[in-house]
């Protein structure tokens, strides 16, 4: 909320297409409080890649990548516990002209990068029991102007994968837009809520990879997916 304040008290308004400092002001700091706060996400930020999918390259015996292929991302939020990455992060701009092709592309990248980094998750367990692997969960948030909406990735069959909008909140960036705070708050604890979730899948299938708990092989992940 002080950086809310601050926000609110910044003299003039963001520049016409400035896509990072609008993403870096009035975002990052939410995510990075959220992140501190809970302890459970550490992130990088600004062009980065989200480097678990990096192995899915080599799986498809795609050794030589074109520079054009390589997606940055503007934040990618990794779980502490499990190492993995669990929230990818991209900003279509504040102010910009070009806002519909630039959410366009933006979209398809979110999706790409959400799918590869769900196969990357799913390749670490392999003898799981493929009913418990399709509770894992990645997401990916898109911010289009102040709005920032929340998609979730899993798997829903051998076949069938599903992306669902799960939330969507506006940030205020002024007063008198504060009550859209509580929006946003429903937001992030939604995002709490999933990550304590996700840390009791995650134990249950290190359980089932380790042979501590039996899966039969028709029902492991390597049977129904590989």
């Amino acid at each position: 909320m002080v950086d809310f304040l601050l926000n609110c008290l910044k003299p003039q308004s963001y520049n016409h297409n400035d896509e990072r400092s609008a993403y870096c002001e009035i975002f990052i700091p939410m995510f990075k409080a959220f992140g501190n706060a809970t302890k459970k996400l550490n992130y990088v930020w600004c062009e980065k890649k989200a480097k678990d999918s990096d192995y899915l390259w080599l799986m498809s015996n795609n050794f030589k990548r074109e520079k054009g292929n390589i997606k940055l991302l503007d934040g990618v939020g990794r779980l502490v516990d499990k190492e993995l990455n669990y929230l990818m992060i991209e900003s279509s701009g504040f102010n910009n002209p070009n806002t519909i092709s630039h959410t366009l592309n933006d979209s398809l990248k979110n999706m790409k990068t959400g799918s590869d980094n769900l196969k990357y998750s799913l390749s670490n367990y392999r003898k799981a029991s493929f009913k418990t692997v399709k509770k894992i969960s990645v997401y990916t948030c898109h911010i289009i102007q102040n709005k920032m909406t929340l998609v979730r990735y899993k798997v829903l069959s051998p076949s069938q994968w599903q992306v669902v909008e799960c939330r969507s909140a506006s940030v205020p960036t002024s007063f008198s837009g504060i009550v859209q705070y509580t929006g946003v708050f429903e937001l992030f604890a939604f995002l709490l809520l999933d990550i304590a979730e996700q840390e009791a899948i995650f134990h249950q299938l290190e359980l089932e990879t380790s042979g501590l708990v039996k899966v039969p092989s028709d029902e492991t992940v390597a049977h129904h997916l590989m």
